[in-house]
Order: structure tokens, then C-alpha cells, then sequence
């Protein structure tokens, strides 16, 4: 594959789990009794939104269809993904995995393209997120793992 190509694999994997992020950052705020916590994760779900937009347009940008993207294999996506129960797991936690995902495909995909501006502020936005998550499920007792 050629460096473009894997860019645009890249920002299409990043879209995915935006709009998985975006979704449980809503279901994290629903289960939170906390409203400093519930502010934080509805924020950061609107955030995720609003990083999708951005991907989106850069992938527009470089002439890929996005549309189709986001109607039929996101939302496909997404009911897996739901359907999907772990017992040990709150949706925070999830959150936190998605995002420990999304700062490695940021960080490929500024390694091939490293003038991504863009990404390089939604990188550094989640990194700070992820911090933020994981004092929250350490607060409410919960210990994550590398």
C-alpha cells in the first residue's frame, strides 16, 4: 500500500472509533451519578463529535466518498459494538480503551503525514481526556491496566 492509501485506512479507523467514543461518552454520562462527571463526559462526547466532522472533511478533502462510510459500516459498527457486554467493564472504562486506540492511529497516521495539524490538536485533546477518565475511575475506586 502506498503512503496515501494507508493515511486514508488510517483516518477511516480513527472515524470509526470517534463515533464508537462519541457514543459511550453518552452512555458513561447516563451511569454517572456525578454532575462534575456527567458535565466532563458529555463534553467529551460532543468533542468526539465534533472530531469525527473534522475527519471527515480532511478525508472529503482527499476525494474519499465519506457518506457511504458513515451510513453503512459505522452503523453496523456501532450495533456490534453495543451489543457487546462486558460485566467488568463501565462505559468509562470503555471510553478509555477507545481513546488508548485512538492515540495510536493518530500516532500513525501523523508519522505518515506530519503537517495533520488537525489531528495533531485532537491527539493532544484526548491524550488530556484520557488523564482526566482515569482519575475519575481511580476516584471512584477502579484500577486500570496498562
Amino acid at each position: 500500500m502506498s503512503a496515501s492509501t494507508d493515511y486514508i485506512a488510517l483516518l477511516k479507523k480513527i472515524l470509526t472509533l470517534l463515533k464508537n467514543s462519541k457514543l459511550e461518552y453518552l452512555k458513561a454520562s447516563d451511569e454517572s451519578n456525578k454532575s462534575k462527571y456527567k458535565r466532563h463526559l458529555n463534553l467529551q462526547s460532543t468533542f468526539r463529535n465534533r472530531y469525527f466532522q473534522d475527519v471527515a472533511k480532511l478525508l472529503r478533502s482527499l476525494n474519499v466518498e465519506v457518506e457511504n462510510l458513515v451510513i453503512h459500516r459505522l452503523n453496523f459498527e456501532e450495533m456490534v459494538i453495543s451489543s457487546i457486554k462486558k460485566a467488568n467493564h463501565t462505559h468509562l472504562h470503555k471510553c478509555v480503551e477507545y481513546d488508548r486506540k485512538l492515540l495510536a492511529l493518530y500516532n500513525d497516521a501523523i508519522a505518515i503525514q506530519p503537517n495533520a495539524s488537525v489531528l495533531k490538536i485532537q491527539q493532544d485533546k484526548i491524550s488530556k481526556s484520557v488523564s482526566v477518565s482515569i482519575y475519575f475511575l481511580e476516584s471512584a475506586g477502579f484500577i486500570l491496566e496498562s
